[in-house]
């Protein structure tokens, strides 16, 4: 299914049509190896490739690369992280939304020229019928981003990008989460990227936003008919020009949650949406009206197959072992050889903390994955787990015991 929205992205096609591609890998395999950060001259090495693939653009390249660089300053100071650098692809993200801002918003008419010349180029060679571009569908860019590839971060420089274009010219700035966790750690990075924001926390006088600031919701607390109390809030509240950040975007795709995504797109229908998700292409499948819809909003694809291919996916095995077949004793001994192994990794990273900060390498993490979350009784992985944690605890308790006694 993935494959299928993967061929029609004629808006992101058309950006590496810019530079003389026709498909990612292509440009990838310019950049992919390319050090990281900026020269003694101040200009990316990026920059260089990219010069080097179209010296027509080097005025317009060297303009957006500074841009870039002072998007990257902000996040270094704020964040305090001096040596935090862009990875090729999120520069690539980033300079093909500057571009589309900077054609938006100083000559509007001729993008949408350039990108219907394109899409009828695209459709004969393709023998497609992607619909033409109108002014509509330029409100709207999507970023189909893998988990792990740095969302977060470039919606910050988004923000940033926007506000510099539009003016701040908005009555609210939103970013809309799939949910209340999601909310409070949005709201966090935000903080620490120094962009003003607020969490919602259910009192309707605190919604309004003022001078960039940004309103981090969930979307299950938007409504089109409120009744009654509660935390819900009618989207008729948000009326006027609205530029939102929508993360999770495939929220609201499938069939059940249609009326998330209506409501969204009712709330922005006047200012401009940025969307970001891991799963577009899932989610979308054989919906011809969001195949259309997608084709002409993601600007950018870093799916999971680019994200794998360049080292940052993770290998991993599936032993389909029958639980009848081991008994209690031979499965804690499983799970205990898992826990030395978390055990050793947390050792050394503790032991090259520093060695590893320049590689943004975090805290390991051991991860459970169950099949019966919920179950009945014994039934329950997640209460498998937890029996033989407070197994593991209680003897290593005892052995402790043992040791003090001893000294």
């Amino acid at each position: 299914m993935s494959l299928k929205l993967e061929k029609h992205l004629v808006l992101n096609k058309y950006f590496l049509n810019l530079f003389g591609f026709n498909n990612f890998n292509e440009l990838r395999e310019k950049l992919k190896d390319t050090t990281e950060g900026y020269d003694t001259t101040g200009r990316s090495f990026f920059l260089d490739v990219l010069i080097g693939l179209k010296p027509q653009l080097e005025t317009e390249l060297l303009r957006y690369d500074q841009a870039i660089k002072d998007y990257t300053e902000r996040l270094r100071q704020s964040r305090r992280q001096p040596n935090l650098n862009l990875k090729y692809f999120q520069y690539l993200a980033v300079l093909f939304t500057e571009i589309f801002l900077d054609k938006y918003y100083n000559d509007k008419q001729r993008l949408l020229n350039e990108l219907n010349a394109f899409l009828e180029e695209f459709n004969n060679e393709n023998k497609e019928k992607i619909s033409y571009f109108n002014e509509k569908d330029l409100k709207k860019i999507g970023f189909w981003m893998a988990t792990g590839s740095g969302k977060t971060l470039l919606i910050h420089i988004n923000y940033w990008q926007i506000l510099k274009y539009s003016k701040n010219n908005w009555d609210n700035i939103i970013l809309i989460t799939p949910n209340e966790g999601l909310s409070k750690q949005h709201y966090e990075e935000l903080k620490l990227s120094g962009i003003p924001c607020k969490l919602y926390n259910g009192n309707i006088d605190n919604l309004k936003t003022k001078d960039g600031e940004i309103l981090v919701i969930d979307m299950y607390k938007l409504t089109q008919e409120k009744k009654g109390e509660g935390v819900s809030i009618d989207i008729s509240y948000f009326d006027g020009k609205n530029l939102l950040f929508i993360d999770e975007g495939h929220k609201g795709q499938r069939t059940e949650e249609q009326k998330w995504k209506l409501l969204r797109e009712e709330i922005g229908k006047n200012g401009f949406l940025f969307e970001y998700s891991a799963t577009f292409g899932q989610v979308i499948g054989n919906n011809q009206y969001l195949l259309q819809e997608y084709s002409k909003a993601i600007i950018f694809d870093y799916s999971y197959k680019y994200f794998y291919t360049d080292g940052y996916g993770k290998d991993f095995y599936v032993y389909n072992v029958k639980e009848n077949n081991y008994t209690e004793d031979q499965q804690d001994l499983l799970l205990l050889a898992g826990l030395l192994s978390f055990y050793e990794q947390l050792e050394i990273f503790e032991k090259y903390k520093e060695e590893l900060r320049i590689y943004n390498i975090e805290k390991p993490l051991w991860i459970f994955v169950g099949s019966k979350v919920a179950g009945k009784g014994i039934n329950s992985d997640i209460l498998r787990i937890v029996k033989f944690l407070d197994k593991i605890t209680l003897k290593i308790n005892n052995i402790l015991k043992v040791i003090l006694k001893r000294y």
